[in-house]
């Protein structure tokens, strides 16, 4: 093997584990979120309590809090309570909800995350949306 064949080899070798290195550190520095949110019942009448309890949490060291949101028909959300959230834990909140109007009431957990360097929280994470059928 020539001096000029084994220097492109070697340069290919160099790259390659370069290329998996990089690979390897971007697939490791993703966070990972636990997320968890229920509505019971999903079908009740006006007047009715419906029981909303959900928890989130992101690994980051940063201060996070998970809030309860519903919104009625296609209205705008509004948030229903916010657990006091921690640094690396959004928290958990448990709370009831009273159904004043006919249609459908959707909820869903949105988790807040502070930016860097300051306290204001930012929309970080939206959950899958539950809907409650109010007769």
């Amino acid at each position: 093997m020539s001096v000029l064949n084994r220097l492109a080899a070697r340069a290919a070798v160099v790259t390659a584990v370069g290329i998996s290195a990089l690979a390897l550190s971007v697939a490791t520095a993703s966070a990972k979120v636990s997320y968890d949110f229920k509505v019971s019942p999903h079908t009740v009448r006006v007047g009715a309590r419906i029981h909303v309890e959900g928890y989130a949490a992101n690994d980051s060291d940063v201060l996070q809090r998970f809030c309860v949101q519903q919104r009625q028909g296609t209205g705008s959300w509004r948030t229903v309570k916010c657990a006091r959230g921690a640094v690396g834990d959004g928290g958990k909140v448990d709370t009831w909800v009273r159904a004043k109007h006919r249609g459908a009431l959707k909820f869903r957990g949105a988790l807040y995350e502070a930016d860097f360097g300051s306290n204001k929280l930012r929309l970080q994470m939206v959950g899958p949306t539950e809907t409650v059928r109010v007769r």
